[in-house]
């Protein structure tokens, strides 16, 4: 059987993403894999560029942050059974996971794990501001994979 890894993080995929790489498990007979990577740096870099612009006054507090961490892992939670709904409808075997950490690190982990052929990432066009607070693995990502990759822009 084939396995494809579909690696989601950080901002809203988009349906049309999600549907793509549905529709391209569905194609290839292949046991769909959907992994929301938190990662914990986010957050962290988010603050910390809000501060430096003089956005926001001293370091958030830890209710702050907590509140910021809460909402990162439901909007995790809501996409993850979004997929998972979306693949059953479409008759595609789906199995999805939360993880934390660096979003490359991970990503390369589950593709190991599963033995992925394909790994497929969604690109979101993101602004300038958003790419200055969170930067892209997506780079690091497409160079370090073992198995073919296919990039959905959102």
């Amino acid at each position: 059987m084939i396995n494809v890894v579909l690696a989601l993080s950080t901002f809203e995929p988009g349906p049309e993403a999600i549907a793509s790489a549905i529709g391209f498990s569905r194609v290839k007979e292949a046991k769909l894999f959907a992994v929301f990577v938190l990662d914990s740096t986010v957050s962290a870099a988010i603050f910390d560029k809000l501060t430096d612009i003089g956005f926001i006054g001293e370091k958030p507090g830890a209710e702050l942050e907590a509140a910021v961490s809460a909402e990162y892992r439901r909007q995790a939670a809501t996409t993850l059974a979004e997929v998972k709904q979306a693949a059953d409808a479409q008759g595609v075997e789906c199995e999805i996971e939360m993880v934390e950490g660096d979003f490359v690190d991970k990503s390369l982990e589950v593709v190991a794990r599963h033995a992925a052929d394909t790994l497929i990432i969604v690109r979101t066009r993101k602004s300038f501001l958003s790419r200055l607070l969170t930067g892209s693995g997506m780079e690091n990502l497409v160079r370090q994979a073992p198995c073919e990759i296919k990039v959905f822009e959102a």
